[in-house]
């Protein structure tokens, strides 16, 4: 067997992935595995496509992940193709696609780290329109904020977190500031309510990178056509770079002021050891698909609010936790409703099966009663037909007799006898 040292790796994540850095987590999983062994790393978004691909050549490739970054060992991915190439199967698993936290333990920050410093280059021209709004370095001055709303605060994803409200990140980053008194807030988020709120309260001071935003109001399925289907030219590359240039400013802030998102835990990796990160926990994590409860165990194992909540954010926390629990009592009303009704129709199909085997006994019983009397009238017309076949043997007998008798001619040649008739108790002749 082939020693997988020096060979090409291929790393993708099946079609069509997920979030942006979400996606980046399974790359990431990758690359450590090809530096483990030896094995030089490159990354297929062309032949495994994500959300973010383009259909047009207009970018001057079709794999997305070349919209973004370099190739991490400088090789293509045609050359890799041409040189038997070992890949990752398109796996999804491993410490960096599910750790929960926030922030990665510090081992594998650490490693995390030191990945994105030997393999992540940033395509230049990105790393020069974030350079233009923050110097690459950490800014001690500087908060940053990552508010995560829409899908992951409505959808109720199967093992997602359920983010606070804005209004609990504005406390939050309000308390922070009266402590750091900070030159400039930056915001990342994804509603336009949260700047909104955020640019009420810390007027000059907040900076935001212009990017697409949509409403708190709105619905927000997980099939992410809400998201995606935006026309706007070149829209899929376009979410992509903001994203982007969203963790790498956030990596940039002395102070980070964040949940638990693939944005902000990117953003910890891409900054250093000098970065303060201040985790607000969740509300509560929705259960898998099909499985019990999970969120109490989840809170567990969170760190508590960085500053004490105010009595208006924790009243709000309660408001909206209580409407958590209405969903869950009017999920489980539909539930026992659509039980019952299913009960009924079973006890009425039942009834119908019961009912269509009762008509069909009767209906047997019915034609078993018609063939009785069909076969005793069978057996009495066959018994008149024999009796009416004797009386007219007898009839025949008695003329053919007479005429013997009567007649004085000869006995005609055809009759040299008297017909024989059988009867049950004696023979005529």
């Amino acid at each position: 067997m082939l020693s997988p040292k020096g060979r090409p790796y291929i790393i993708y994540r099946p079609p069509p992935g997920w979030g942006f850095w979400s996606n980046f987590t399974v790359i990431l999983q990758g690359l450590d595995e090809a530096d483990r062994q030896g094995m030089l790393p490159v990354v297929d978004m062309e032949n495994h496509p994500t959300r973010y691909n383009e259909d047009s050549d207009e970018l001057g490739t079709r794999n997305a992940w070349e919209y973004y970054f370099e190739q991490p060992a400088g090789l293509s991915l045609s050359e890799a193709l041409a040189l038997d190439p070992l890949d990752n199967q398109g796996s999804v698993d491993g410490p960096f696609t599910t750790d929960p936290d926030a922030v990665f333990p510090a081992p594998l920050l650490s490693r995390a780290r030191d990945l994105i410093n030997k393999y992540i280059q940033v395509q230049p021209e990105i790393l020069a329109k974030a350079n233009a709004i923050l110097p690459p370095v950490v800014q001690s001055d500087v908060l940053g904020v990552h508010v995560r709303g829409t899908d992951m605060r409505t959808g109720l994803l199967p093992e997602h977190p359920i983010p606070p409200t804005a209004s609990t990140f504005l406390d939050q980053a309000a308390a922070l500031d009266r402590e750091f008194h900070f030159r400039t807030v930056f915001l990342a988020c994804d509603e336009h309510e949260t700047v909104e709120i955020f640019r009420g309260h810390f007027g000059s001071r907040l900076l935001v990178n212009p990017g697409h935003r949509t409403s708190a109001s709105g619905s927000y399925p997980s099939d992410y056509h809400w998201l995606f289907d935006h026309q706007r030219h070149h829209h899929r590359y376009l979410l992509g770079l903001e994203v982007l240039l969203d963790a790498l400013l956030l990596s940039r802030c002395g102070h980070l002021l964040c949940g638990l998102s693939n944005v902000s835990k990117s953003a910890v990796c891409f900054s250093d050891a000098s970065q303060i990160a201040h985790v607000i926990p969740p509300l509560w994590c929705a259960p898998p698909l099909r499985g019990p409860s999970i969120g109490r165990s989840f809170l567990a194992t969170m760190p508590s609010a960085p500053r004490p909540l105010s009595p208006l954010i924790l009243q709000s926390h309660i408001l909206e936790l209580q409407q958590l629990l209405e969903i869950t009592e009017n999920a489980r009303a539909d539930v026992v409703s659509e039980l019952e009704s299913l009960k009924r129709r079973q006890i009425a199909d039942q009834d119908a099966i019961a009912g269509n085997a009762n008509s069909s006994l009767q209906a047997l019983k019915e034609a078993r009663k018609e063939l009785a009397r069909v076969k005793k009238e069978l057996h009495e017309s066959t018994s008149a037909v024999k009796q009416l076949q004797g009386r007219i043997l007898q009839l025949l007998n008695g003329w053919t007799r007479l005429g013997w008798k009567l007649m004085p001619w000869t006995k005609p040649s055809w009759r040299h006898k008297p017909t024989i008739v059988q009867s049950e108790n004696k023979t005529s002749i």
